[in-house]
């Protein structure tokens, strides 16, 4: 692909922290655009593309209108309107529930999609306890799902609660959400092992109904437990038997073989529905030495 072929989307507060996180990981291969109303979100950030959605200067922030928020993106989009036209697949990082995230991820969405982009929108819902966050998460999510080729629900509330087993902070997405997005930009970017394009990723995620994401690791001698433990942990509340569609990225270190693959798909494929349609992709890092990382996207799951 050539550069500036995949972009990284951060909307809203959370979401901008997510895309950082993500672009660190795969920074030779993507660009990173951040979309704010609070310009201190763009700090620590030297790589990124900003687009601050209060650029007059009256630190108005979008608080919870939505409107507000679709209005000041539409106001700067010539601004980054090279980065669309150039790309080819955009992931979109954000949370609903806040103004920011509500009303201008979806139509960033459907901006990149006008301009013949594919997108991924990686979206957190607020916890339960946030009722009226809650209620504008879940009245501004359909609009975003259509604006979307796939959009994936990531429950804040089941990514804290698994956090804490991970002993690591859920704000940061705990290692699933930069996990989710490496793998992906990776394998598009054909520095793996066995490679997959554009057009397989979108055959798989345009199976009808939801999606979520899957991750598992454990060392080499343990493939079996590593694939049960990511069946058991999507970060959204849906059973996964009956998916139609499952993208599967496969992470080892130079010592993983065809074997440890062909194990690791085959345990996958048993959980799944009999005709689901699996795609593998595999790469290796130094740093994977003995460990094996299992990230999946699995879709066409229920209805919306």
């Amino acid at each position: 692909m050539h550069q500036g072929a995949l972009l990284i989307v951060g909307v809203g507060g959370l979401g901008s922290l997510w895309a950082e996180r993500s672009h660190s990981r795969c920074s030779r291969f993507s660009d990173l655009l951040l979309i704010d109303a609070d310009e201190n979100t763009f700090n620590g950030s030297p790589e990124a593309h900003c687009l601050h959605l209060d650029a007059s200067g009256e630190a108005k922030g979008a608080a919870a209108l939505p409107m507000l928020a679709k209005h000041r993106l539409n106001e700067g989009v010539k601004e980054i309107q090279p980065l669309l036209d150039n790309a080819e697949l955009v992931v979109v990082l954000t949370c609903l529930g806040g103004g920011t995230g509500s009303g201008a991820a979806s139509e960033f969405a459907r901006l990149a999609r006008e301009s013949d982009c594919m997108v991924v929108s990686i979206v957190g819902f607020p916890f339960a306890e946030q009722p009226i966050r809650y209620q504008l998460a879940e009245k501004s999510f359909p609009e975003l799902y259509d604006n979307s080729n796939v959009c994936i629900k990531v429950s804040l509330e089941r990514l804290s609660w698994q956090s804490k087993e991970r002993k690591l902070d859920w704000k940061k997405g705990a290692g699933w959400i930069e996990e989710l997005v490496e793998g992906l930009l990776s394998t598009l970017a054909k520095v793996g092992k066995i490679n997959l394009d554009l057009m397989d990723f979108k055959t798989i995620v345009e199976h009808p109904g939801e999606a979520t994401i899957l991750v598992g690791s454990g060392p080499t001698n343990s493939l079996s437990e590593i694939v049960k433990n990511a069946l058991q942990s999507p970060l959204s509340n849906l059973e996964v038997d009956g998916a139609k569609g499952c993208w599967i990225q496969v992470e080892g270190g130079p010592d993983m073989t065809i074997s440890h693959l062909n194990k690791v798909t085959e345990e996958f494929v048993s959980l799944l529905d009999s005709d689901c349609q699996v795609l593998l992709g595999a790469r290796s890092s130094d740093e994977m030495i003995g460990r094996v990382r299992v990230v999946a996207v699995v879709s066409g799951l229920g209805n919306l």
